[in-house]
């Protein structure tokens, strides 16, 4: 079991070397060093791949980083649990996949749930010139007319802000009830006998 254990710390390390990229695309004058170059030759063939996927992609902003690391964790947290347990279990894995789908969608709703209370804020302060708040809501409030018009009367006018109060409160209540759900159906899966 000794081997497993090897895996897990080989994939968690590969893990933080992915993370460590990642926030070296945020600093240009690193990324473009040797060690960023290096870096990319690293990690940038694995991560390139969760670029394909379309539905990873909100208008500017890309959440595939989020999949790939997720899916490196839980990689390493199964050999971990072999080389712990000595065995193997179908349900531990599907509990696994379960966990990352519902980390990728938790980290793009708490992402979500940061850029509205940002924008709620700078509302509330009357910052609604220049091109930021300008390029935020063009990203923004499609999501949050569809999600607050779910709770509005018809032919009933909602303000910005109300909007914006509506759709943070309806985040954060979703990712409170699929946290809740997802434990449990992760718990379910990994007391399957198989």
């Amino acid at each position: 079991m000794r081997i497993f254990g090897l895996l897990s710390a080989v994939v968690s390390l590969y893990t933080m070397m992915c993370f460590v990229r990642i926030i070296l695309t945020w600093i240009p004058s690193l990324n473009y060093s040797k060690f960023g170059s290096f870096m990319s030759t690293l990690c940038d063939p694995y991560m390139n791949y969760f670029r394909r996927f379309r539905f990873l992609q909100f208008r500017n902003i890309d959440f595939s980083p989020i999949l790939s690391i997720g899916l490196l964790v839980a990689v390493s947290n199964i050999f971990s649990s072999i080389a712990m347990t000595g065995r193997f279990s179908i349900g531990y894995l599907l509990a696994s996949v379960i966990s990352i789908l519902w980390s990728v969608v938790a980290s793009v709703v708490g992402f979500l749930i940061i850029l509205l209370i940002i924008r709620l804020v700078a509302l509330f302060l009357n910052k609604n010139g220049g091109s930021l708040w300008y390029s935020l809501d063009n990203t923004l409030n499609p999501i949050v007319y569809k999600i607050a018009g779910v709770f509005r009367g018809k032919n009933t006018f909602m303000t910005q802000k109300t909007a914006y109060i509506i759709t943070i409160i309806a985040l954060f209540v979703a990712r409170f009830l699929g946290n809740a759900a997802f434990s449990l159906i992760a718990g379910l899966l990994t007391t399957l006998p198989f």
